[in-house]
């Protein structure tokens, strides 16, 4: 007898919203793993900092049997030993500590500025892109150049306006890893120019190391020559140092750390150059500045554009419709 799985079935326990709380979903992955999972499938940052949040109440408690905890932009998978931790032990502590977590929206969180330099439209992605149509795809909707197809996919009048996109404002990492070393998963905090693109299909095989690239809403820094989907827009510095043989990479291998705020710098193929060298060589003044993030401004200045946002995702999703026909 054949036993339909359905999703709901996955769904260890369900906590429904709440004042200062969003919806919980804990899901069971496997025999040693929970998926805490917060709100709705949105892009939220306040789900983000709620996901910092429990991490750090984990942390505080150092509960025994908890082996592993891996932060997603809403979503955190718990590994733990059942052996030490038994599931209803787990679920009942996750329900007791959602109860003491502050509201997302009143924190402050520790948040860097990092300044990176970006060849816009540089000729390193646009020989990856050449190599993909004669090894892997000649003719797709993102070919022959990705930048213009992002433009095309969001409204956005040319190049020199997905530029502009990209130079103005922050850009907030929100999670490491994305899909390896340390690759940084960062939105901008302006929703004004948070463009949104579909990835490759399929995938490229080459993709050059320092390469940044868009996919979804999500803004990436390839941190080694690899495969990878992301609409490639330019290139930056290195972000992994395997040996941590300079100073920018003394405290880990990865360069950036979870609410960094990014911004790119526009720059010529030959300054690009000469500062890479001079990072690889451990010379190069990394533009690092400490600070804080105000989560409750962060909302406040959201409400004021809320009008603007709306009309620019609609014209998001019709000149989405357009641009990705035969993808």
């Amino acid at each position: 007898m054949s036993v339909k799985t359905r999703l709901s079935d996955a769904i260890a326990a369900r906590l429904p919203p709440a004042t200062g709380r969003p919806l919980v979903n804990h899901r069971i992955v496997g025999d040693s793993c929970l998926l805490v999972e917060y709100g709705e499938m949105v892009l939220d940052l306040n789900l983000r900092i709620r996901v910092y949040s429990l991490c750090n109440a984990l942390t505080e408690r150092d509960v025994p049997g908890m082996l592993e905890m891996s932060p997603g932009v809403r979503s955190v998978l718990l590994t733990y030993d059942p052996l030490v931790l038994p599931l209803r032990r787990l679920l009942n502590l996750l329900r007791q500590i959602e109860t003491e977590l502050p509201e997302s929206r009143n924190l402050v969180v520790p948040s860097r500025i990092v300044r990176l330099p970006l060849a816009f439209h540089d000729r390193w992605t646009q020989e990856a892109v050449e190599r993909y149509m004669r090894s892997v795809r000649s003719e797709a909707p993102y070919l022959p150049d990705n930048v213009d197809f992002v433009a095309r996919c969001n409204g956005l009048d040319g190049p020199a306006a997905v530029s502009d996109a990209l130079t103005t404002g922050y850009k907030m990492v929100l999670g490491l890893g994305d899909v390896y070393l340390g690759a940084p998963c960062a939105v901008p905090l302006n929703p004004l120019t948070r463009i949104v693109v579909p990835k490759y299909n399929p995938a490229r095989m080459f993709t050059p190391e320092g390469a940044v690239g868009i996919g979804g809403s999500y803004i990436c820094i390839y941190p080694m020559e690899s495969p990878g989907g992301y609409q490639l827009v330019g290139r930056t510095l290195p972000i992994w140092n395997t040996f941590q043989s300079t100073q920018a990479f003394a405290a880990a291998p990865w360069l950036l750390e979870t609410f960094d705020r990014i911004e790119f710098n526009l720059v010529d193929e030959s300054e690009l150059e000469a500062a890479r060298a001079d990072m690889f060589a451990g010379r190069y003044d990394l533009q690092i500045e400490n600070g804080e993030f105000d989560v409750a401004e962060y909302n406040r200045d959201l409400d004021t554009v809320e009008e603007e946002t709306e009309e620019f995702k609609r014209v998001q999703r019709e000149a989405a419709l357009v641009s990705t026909e035969g993808y």
